[in-house]
């Protein structure tokens, strides 16, 4: 294959390429030669035309897979869905998130955000300045006004469960044995029951979250 006279035709293949060496092998595993290997025809030449290394790559895929945002289009399905109350729509949400594939394809990458603090910056400041008032703050405010939420303070409720869904129980950001998270998951259930929010019947997803996951790692 000779080389694209397309730049960014050029750039994609190269992330694509990496982006599913990554998955099937582990950011680790996976060398610029492996990249090269599998890109038909491309020599090194052309990823360092626009790539200094494999961490590079790396940040680019990962950039690439935070803008695809996959689980805000899910949220923006569930606020829109008129049939459910605030409290379900704040249910259906905070599950989505659980079992969200992005996330899943970042752990089977092995990304761990401690390690790309311009990564980590970025999940922090979007949980807190973009998901916490576009998304979680007017279901928040739809279940109050419902009935179906009772809580005093929606703008910070919100802030508060964004970052313990997007950082607190994020694997990317805290190493978690699968016992770490389906604890971390029960405090959360246990905290919105405190706020008025009936989460029981989320409990046996969190297990199924869990169950996936196992079947996941073991398949790698």
């Amino acid at each position: 294959m000779a080389r694209n006279k397309y730049p960014e035709e050029t750039v994609t293949l190269i992330l694509d390429t990496a982006q599913k060496l990554f998955l099937e092998k582990g950011y680790e595993h996976t060398t610029i030669q492996d990249i090269i290997d599998n890109l038909g025809g491309l020599t090194k030449g052309a990823i360092y035309h626009h790539f200094t290394s494999k961490e590079d790559i790396l940040n680019a895929v990962t950039a690439r897979l935070f803008q695809e945002n996959s689980l805000a289009r899910k949220w923006n399905k569930i606020a829109e869905d008129t049939s459910l109350n605030g409290a379900q729509k704040l249910k259906a949400m905070l599950y989505e998130s659980l079992v969200d594939e992005q996330e899943q394809k970042f752990r089977s990458m092995g990304i761990h955000l401690q390690n790309m603090p311009h990564m980590l910056s970025d999940l922090l400041l979007r949980a807190v300045n973009d998901i916490a008032p576009n998304a979680i703050k007017p279901v928040l405010e739809e279940g109050i006004t419902d009935g179906s939420i009772k809580v005093p303070f929606a703008k910070e409720l919100a802030e508060i469960i964004s970052l313990l869904a997007n950082v607190w129980l994020n694997p990317l950001v805290f190493s978690m044995s699968d016992e770490d998270i389906e604890k971390k998951c029960q405090v959360i259930l246990e905290m919105m029951t405190i706020l008025g929010v009936d989460v029981s019947d989320m409990y046996p997803m969190v297990y199924n979250m869990n169950k996936q996951i196992n079947e996941m790692d073991n398949r790698k």
